[in-house]
């Protein structure tokens, strides 16, 4: 079945027309902003093979943008723009823009800051995006099962990339820390991983991470734990490999950080195969400058792969 949607109809109506099959389901999205209802869910949760892309083939003219959070609909398969549900076999996204336009107005948690662009809440299908822009703040991604991202785009302030993952790559990417609208003096991250005991969870391979110039006292990190992950535990291991990555100086040079020892990591040193680690990291300077990376300035948790090894983790991914 191929459809094409104009900005005029609505995604989550097509998905509710779907009978559960094998049929693969092919979506092609007009130019233009396709809008969800306000703070709608769309929701797909077939066992139909699904391909949804841009007619043009260009991020930049085609977007789908709609606010959604945690104050809305409680929990994380709810309250993204654009969710996955545990049916789901096999979904490819390609060439537009997924945005989740909550902008945070305090500090409270109860108002629910959490606003993903994508939820894949899957643990065993397979979700593959190219050429894709994602934008919002808190927890943009969440990822569950196999994902893998091509020269896509990612922007967020905290914890933006997340989820429960056996592997999820990113390849050529674009990963953006913005700065918090709320004020520039709160601390960043982009990761938190909570990926399944002992497997490669987030991946990164020559991808480059930008920043927002948030002041000299400002704190990014590439990642920092949730600190409940444990050597028995189905999940929550702290696993996250960059492999010739570059890196704004914005950047602690500590790369992650256990927040002053208050959040346990595990595993508590990474190694080859999970954990935090990275291999030929490079770091950009904000006068365009590039420098190899000074592995003795990681933070304790982490680990300097071998050329051999960050070679065997990428093949076998």
């Amino acid at each position: 079945m191929k459809l094409t949607l104009t900005t005029n109809d609505s995604l989550s109506e097509v998905f509710s027309k779907i009978s559960p099959s094998d049929e693969l389901i092919h979506i092609l999205l007009s130019d233009g902003e396709h809008k969800g209802l306000l703070h709608e869910r769309i929701f797909y949760n077939l066992p139909n093979p699904l391909v949804i892309e841009s007619e043009s083939g260009n991020a930049e003219k085609c977007a789908l943008r709609s606010e959604n959070c945690e104050a809305y609909h409680k929990d994380t398969e709810n309250r993204a723009v654009l969710t996955f549900g545990e049916k789901c076999t096999s979904v490819t996204l390609k060439n537009f823009t997924l945005e989740n336009t909550h902008v945070k107005t305090c500090d409270d948690a109860a108002l629910g800051n959490q606003a993903e662009a994508i939820c894949f809440h899957c643990p065993s299908g397979k979700l593959s995006c190219e050429g894709m822009s994602f934008v919002s703040r808190q927890d943009t991604i969440h990822v569950k099962g196999f994902s893998r991202f091509k020269n896509c785009f990612v922007c967020g302030d905290v914890d933006f990339i997340w989820g429960y993952c056996d592997t999820s790559v990113f390849e050529d990417c674009t990963i953006h820390t913005r700065a918090d609208n709320r004020g520039s003096d709160r601390p960043a991250y982009v990761l938190q991983s909570r990926a399944l005991n002992s497997k490669p969870g987030f991946v990164f391979i020559n991808c480059n991470f930008t920043a927002e110039d948030r002041g000299k006292d400002a704190e990014i990190y590439i990642g920092r734990s949730q600190g409940t992950g444990k050597k028995d535990s189905v999940d929550r291991w702290d696993s996250i490999a960059l492999i010739n990555c570059t890196i704004s100086e914005l950047y602690d040079l500590a790369l992650w950080t256990d927040e002053n020892g208050t959040r346990a990591v595990y595993p508590e040193k990474g190694s080859a195969k999970c954990g935090w680690r990275q291999y030929g990291t490079k770091i950009r300077g904000v006068d365009g400058s590039l420098s190899d990376y000074d592995s003795r300035l990681q933070e304790k948790h982490g680990y300097t792969m071998t050329e051999d090894e960050a070679k065997e983790l990428a093949a076998l991914i």
